[in-house]
């Protein structure tokens, strides 16, 4: 589902003019505090990341980097309230085309350990755990991070519908 599927829903570019509604949607979802230098690198990479704005209110945002041929999401979330209205749905589907647009063979992420519901969220687009890495996260309790991959190499189309009541989630507990 693309976000003009989603009526009043539109994913914008992140610019100068709107840096700073990352960082209050960052600081409003996410229990951790991103650096001047992530969002120095933002702006130096706008066509990696956006913010999600449904009538005329930010709501979520996807910040991602490529590193080779991997796409990583660094940051996925949407605010609670706007939750399950497919807005999570529609940042993961700018996911999705911007790794087929630059032939990432997969696409990473961390999730806090304790967040079952974005574990479930990735999952339903054909992410898996690799890895459970204990101290990844100094600054939370409990400190273990899961690692986890979605594989764009082999027929993954199937895992490209939406979900059925798909729900849109932070990659980290939010507050």
């Amino acid at each position: 589902m693309l976000a003009a599927e989603v009526p009043g829903l539109q994913l914008v570019r992140i610019d100068k003019s709107n840096i700073k509604n990352l960082r209050l949607l960052n600081a409003s979802i996410l229990p951790i505090h991103y650096t001047a230098k992530f969002y120095q690198n933002v702006l130096q990479n706008p066509d990696l990341s956006r913010l999600a704005l449904w009538n005329e209110k930010y709501v979520g945002m996807v910040c991602c980097k490529i590193d080779s041929d991997v796409l990583y999401i660094m940051t996925l979330g949407c605010l609670v309230l706007y939750r399950r209205k497919k807005i999570g749905t529609s940042l993961f589907n700018f996911v999705l085309e911007l790794s087929r647009a630059k032939n990432c063979r997969a696409i990473h992420l961390h999730v806090h350990s304790s967040n079952d519901e974005a574990v479930q969220f990735y999952e339903k687009f054909g992410f898996s755990v690799k890895e459970t890495i204990e101290n990844y996260y100094r600054y939370l309790k409990p400190t273990t991070g899961l690692f986890l991959e979605r594989s764009m190499i082999s027929n993954c189309d199937e895992k490209d519908s939406m979900p059925e009541n798909p729900e849109a989630v932070s990659a980290i507990p939010g507050k």
